[in-house]
């Protein structure tokens, strides 16, 4: 279900959100998405390392 996305995104169920990857925003993607995770950590120790 939805039309959002990439090719298999309608398939895989968010179960926290009761949606597909299809029915997501961007947004709620990048909340939840690995790459998402990885760039808010990778965020956090640059800031943390620009301020030495």
């Amino acid at each position: 279900m939805g039309t959002a996305g990439f090719g298999y995104d309608p398939v895989f169920l968010v179960p926290e959100k009761g949606r597909t990857f299809g029915q997501l925003t961007a947004e709620e993607k990048g909340a939840i998405s690995h790459r998402g995770k990885a760039l808010r950590a990778f965020s956090e120790k640059l800031a943390t390392y620009l301020k030495k």
